[in-house]
């Protein structure tokens, strides 16, 4: 027979548990609502609802946010902004946000223009078997930009573009295997 203080410890953890799964169910509901709003061109709103559950570490709202922030969608164009939503995203593991964070830093947009960075998050998105990162990083490893210059592991990751079945980035790793004749290392 249970005791009081183990009825209570039980009910505690129904409670939590109940808790647990109201905040789940509302900050999916946030989300949805946002696409929702994003997808009826109500920018505004999508960036609310997207706000209060990337603010709780959801990876897709975050990302949402940075794309919306890099690309004045129902905000003013800000990538200093963007590069703290991406960022949050990408730590997460968010491929799109990896490479997008690596162009910006590429670019010097939201914050100086830094090879290393641009490096360090295109590797990761193409360690994912994103095509766009994997031509970027075969062309910084080429260059000898963010790293040292390595035409073997240039060769493997402009070799990883080619095979990704991405047709626009396909051609141009065919251009970069070609002009760098990359096929006799």
């Amino acid at each position: 027979r249970a005791t009081q203080k183990e009825k209570m410890s039980k009910n505690h953890t129904l409670l939590v548990f109940l808790f647990s799964l109201f905040f789940t169910l509302n900050s999916s509901a946030d989300y949805i609502d946002g696409q929702r709003a994003y997808a009826s061109g109500d920018y505004g709103v999508a960036i609310l609802e997207w706000t209060q559950v990337a603010e709780d570490g959801n990876a897709r709202a975050q990302y949402n946010l940075g794309w919306m922030h890099a690309n004045a969608k129902g905000t003013v164009q800000d990538f200093k902004e963007a590069i703290k939503w991406y960022s949050k995203s990408a730590e997460q593991g968010n491929v799109n946000a990896q490479y997008n964070l690596g162009n910006l830093y590429l670019r010097g947009q939201g914050a100086a223009q830094n090879d290393k960075l641009a490096f360090s998050w295109f590797i990761k998105a193409a360690e994912q078997g994103d095509a766009p990162a994997q031509y970027n990083l075969g062309r910084m490893y080429l260059l000898g930009k963010g790293d040292d210059e390595n035409i073997l592991e240039a060769r493997f990751w402009i070799k990883q573009a080619l095979e990704n079945n991405d047709a626009y980035i396909g051609a141009l790793a065919q251009q970069v295997w070609d002009d760098y004749k990359l096929g006799t290392y």
